[in-house]
């Protein structure tokens, strides 16, 4: 992929890096000049084979598996990207965890589960962020949400809450931010990703004919929000979802 962006100079933080949508996000953002460094939640081996597709097309990407749930850990990935590229000045977060269930079976450890990683994760992710970006540099975080809190699908009430979250979330970052660090957040509708055999996808009834993006129309739009250097643009919600929702 070829983009128009110039992000040399630049470091940035991917969340959910290691597969799909993230995957192609890092490495959109690579291919603009950016160094990369690449977060997955547990999965060593789809983290190395991430690494070694970004490293098939340049020099400047590193990559960990971190609990975002944790402080800690949070801390820590940062201090790992730093020692590599210096002091990240892009965030995207867009970690996944999308059990399905109908709401009267969905028990509060699983709640949890799903809320800790999908907002508390951002949260953390992005406190760190404020907190650690040099007072003389210009930040950009993007947000990855998701359709089903636009449009809601039955069995995901916990997904829902979390990704909605993370939409009012986005505004709190771009108010705290005016001035220093930009926060965006983009919404995939249906995207081809290869899922694991207990990530379904979500079912909408509908009839469009642009029925399914691909993750390079996701990296696409998440590009456009990277660059510290557009400094106009901030607390919006864009769609990705050919025309889904409107």
């Amino acid at each position: 992929m070829s983009w128009d962006i110039d992000l040399n100079g630049e470091t940035a933080l991917v969340i959910g890096g290691t597969r799909n949508i993230g995957l192609s996000i890092a490495e959109a953002l690579q291919s603009a000049g950016a160094s990369v460094c690449i977060v997955g939640g547990s999965d060593q081996t789809a983290l190395e084979a991430a690494l070694e597709r970004l490293k098939a097309s340049g020099d400047r990407s590193t990559g960990l598996i971190a609990d975002i749930r944790n402080e800690t850990a949070v801390s820590t990935m940062f201090e790992s990207c730093e020692k590599v590229f210096g002091p990240a000045s892009i965030v995207v977060n867009g970690p996944g965890f999308r059990p399905h269930a109908p709401l009267m079976d969905i028990d509060l450890e699983t709640w949890n589960a799903v809320l800790s990683t999908m907002l508390t994760g951002p949260f953390l992710t992005c406190r760190e962020f404020f907190r650690r970006l040099p007072t003389n540099r210009k930040g950009a975080i993007v947000n990855i949400g998701g359709l089903s809190a636009h449009r809601p699908a039955k069995d995901r009430a916990h997904v829902i809450a979390a990704k909605a979250g993370i939409t009012g979330l986005t505004r709190a970052l771009a108010i705290e931010g005016m001035g220093h660090i930009r926060a965006n957040c983009v919404v995939p509708g249906l995207i081809d990703t290869q899922r694991k055999p207990d990530q379904p996808q979500a079912k909408f009834s509908d009839n469009e004919v642009n029925a399914h993006g691909t993750c390079e129309d996701v990296a696409r739009i998440v590009l456009s929000f990277a660059s510290p250097h557009d400094t106009y643009v901030t607390g919006q919600t864009i769609h990705v979802s050919g025309g889904r929702y409107m």
